[in-house]
């Protein structure tokens, strides 16, 4: 035998015990791949469950505030008040359909019946001894196909302006609002909002059509034959951090037939770390049997916040209850917001208030506060 052939002997038997090692390490890796196949679907149908069971839970989540108060004048006493303890109930029905409900007790609420010796209030009634308030500020069903046209049903804040909607106590500088808030268009609206975004180029239009019962009516009934109508319309321009321009427009007639347009503007501009925004209002009201007048009013509020924790600012607003009377309402605040956990902040507010009306006349009130939000 030749030395070649002696040497191609070993040869063969290393490559022959090569391949043979080569498909055992490939039948392992199949093993593994199929193991690991295995467990992932195993945890797909884990994350599935749990995107199920969590979608089918409703979030809760809310707020609650409380304040040290002093007034100069004589008839208000200093003291803490129990503002707010409001509660969120939130649930994503499916990707098309949302629910959200506020349900808000105010000044710390309590009720008491007559007596078992008393007959029960009749239907409409109030008990004998009552405090405080619960309220009822919204609830209502979101259909949203597209973000360009959705629908809302049920009682929701007014599309009016910023306060309206952005007035929770964890997200604005004050515990008290600018006077006219309120005074010139509804705060909530019992019935459908047709609203939506819709991109411009690089800015986005927003919208809210709406109509509902009116002002001055229960959530059980409307008690006159007309709805209110009213459209907000926004447009979110690209510049700086955000600066949204904004007019929106209310019609209806009021329980005792009065006639009342409302119309406002805002605007909203932030910048760094500064702030500002600023809304105008007016109302003109027609009586059955007197003279036509005006509700207006405006404020303009400058926030500088150096730090995430610390913010400081001054808002001057106007108000005019009754523009045949003299009735103006001139407030100058400033405040002071220092968050002291991402959930807690610590206001600190002072307030010159200047009304013409002789039976109120100047005062000024500090407010001291504490304000948590609950997060789910």
């Amino acid at each position: 035998m030749t030395s070649k052939r002696l040497m191609a002997v070993p040869i063969t038997a290393l490559l022959a015990w090569t391949c043979a090692a080569g498909a055992a390490s490939v039948d392992e890796l199949d093993q593994r791949l199929r193991v690991l196949e295995q467990q992932t679907d195993v945890y797909k149908e884990e994350i599935e469950d749990l995107t199920r069971e969590k979608e089918s839970k409703i979030r809760i989540s809310g707020y609650v505030d409380a304040e040290y108060s002093r007034d100069s004048r004589p008839n208000v006493k200093p003291g803490f008040r129990m503002h707010h303890l409001s509660f969120f109930f939130k649930k994503q029905i499916s990707s098309n359909w949302r629910f959200f409900s506020e349900v808000e007790y105010e000044d710390a609420p309590k009720f008491e019946g007559n007596g078992e010796s008393q007959p029960a209030p009749a239907e409409g009634e109030i008990a004998t001894d009552a405090e405080g308030k619960i309220f009822v500020e919204a609830v209502y069903i979101d259909y949203l196909p597209h973000p360009a046209a959705n629908v809302r049903t049920g009682r929701f804040f007014t599309p009016a302006g910023i306060w309206s909607i952005d007035h929770y106590p964890p997200f604005v500088p004050t515990q008290r609002r600018p006077s006219h808030v309120r005074q010139i268009f509804p705060q909530v609206v019992d019935g459908m909002d047709f609203f939506g975004s819709i991109p411009v180029g690089k800015a986005f239009f927003g919208y809210d059509l709406y109509f509902g019962n009116g002002e001055g009516n229960t959530g059980k009934q409307d008690q006159n034959s007309t709805k209110a109508v009213g459209a907000k319309a926004s447009l979110l321009l690209p510049f700086l951090d955000q600066l949204e321009l904004g007019a929106t427009a209310y019609d209806d007639r009021l329980n005792n037939d009065d006639e009342k347009f409302s119309w406002g503007t805002h605007a909203r501009i932030r910048a760094g770390m500064f702030a500002f925004q600023a809304e105008y209002a007016d109302a003109k009201i027609e009586p059955v049997a007197a003279a036509t007048y005006h509700r207006r009013g405006y404020y303009g509020q400058l926030v500088v916040a150096p730090t995430d924790k610390w913010a400081v600012g001054y808002r001057y607003d106007y108000y005019d209850e009754r523009s045949i009377a003299v009735r103006d309402e001139k407030t100058n605040s400033v405040f002071v917001n220092y968050r002291a956990h991402r959930d807690i902040v610590l206001k600190v507010e002072h307030h010159d208030i200047q009304d013409e009306d002789p039976a109120v006349g100047d005062y000024r009130q500090t407010i001291l506060s504490i304000v948590y939000y609950l997060a789910d």
